[in-house]
């Protein structure tokens, strides 16, 4: 297994800390995770292929530990499980020289993660590209105390307005392509989630649907991975 893989998987589940709780599923050479973010702003589902290790549940309570265990290891590792009366209780990864061992939580500690029962239409969908995730991570950085970001539909014009408001305050709009567009007023979702979404899925390209009902849906895949996310409307004075 290469490291890099796996740690890719966790990352786009982590959120650089926004979720370090998860419970990861070994199924049929899949591994897959359903979370949801600390805030609950954002719940999601993340899947990586061709995972060859035996089928599992495993509750990992501290990912950012994980993480930083992970680097005393090299990129070939074997991962293996502690067991005991058919019980998981560690996971293992394996170098040619360093035996990692990362200890598992109950799985009744992790929080669970709700059903989504029924979704809106989503009016509007935008393609995510290099081009626009660069554009929008580096007008984020520009502005790291916004917590939001809007996205308004208009006369067949789609704007990403970083740091939305209903008072004058600090912001940066830009225009962005769309597949499809419908007239939509200003919808906002948490910019610092959607960043690290982006910076998360890096490596695979993307759809981001707008629904004027108050929920985003974020996708991504590749050879590799696919990732689902929900972004849930945030309250803007």
């Amino acid at each position: 297994m290469e490291k890099s893989k796996f740690i890719g998987f966790v990352n786009r589940y982590y959120l650089a800390g926004n979720t370090d709780s998860a419970k990861l599923v070994v199924e049929d050479k899949t591994l897959n995770t359903k979370f949801i973010s600390a805030d609950q702003n954002v719940i999601g589902e993340v899947t990586l292929n061709q995972f060859d290790s035996a089928n599992a549940e495993l509750g990992v309570y501290a990912t950012s530990q994980l993480l930083k265990m992970l680097t005393a290891v090299d990129e070939k590792i074997d991962i293996s499980y502690g067991e005991v009366d058919k019980k998981i209780y560690s996971v293992n990864f394996k170098d040619s020289s360093a035996n990692v061992t990362y200890m598992l939580a109950d799985l009744s500690v992790i929080r669970q993660v709700p059903n989504l029962k029924s979704l809106p239409e989503f009016e509007v969908q935008i393609e995510l590209n290099k081009d626009f995730s660069n554009t929008f991570i580096k007008a984020k950085n520009a502005l790291p105390e916004s917590d939001n970001f809007g996205v308004e539909s208009k006369d067949g014009e789609t704007k990403i307005i970083i740091n939305h408001s209903s008072v004058n305050t600090n912001r940066i709009v830009f225009n962005t392509a769309t597949k499809q567009t419908a007239d939509m007023e200003t919808v906002c979702f948490s910019a610092k989630l959607f960043k690290e979404i982006l910076v998360a899925n890096a490596d695979a390209t993307g759809l981001l649907e707008v629904s004027s009902k108050g929920l985003a849906r974020v996708t991504f895949s590749n050879a590799d991975y696919s990732s689902t996310y929900y972004l849930v409307k945030l309250t803007i004075a």
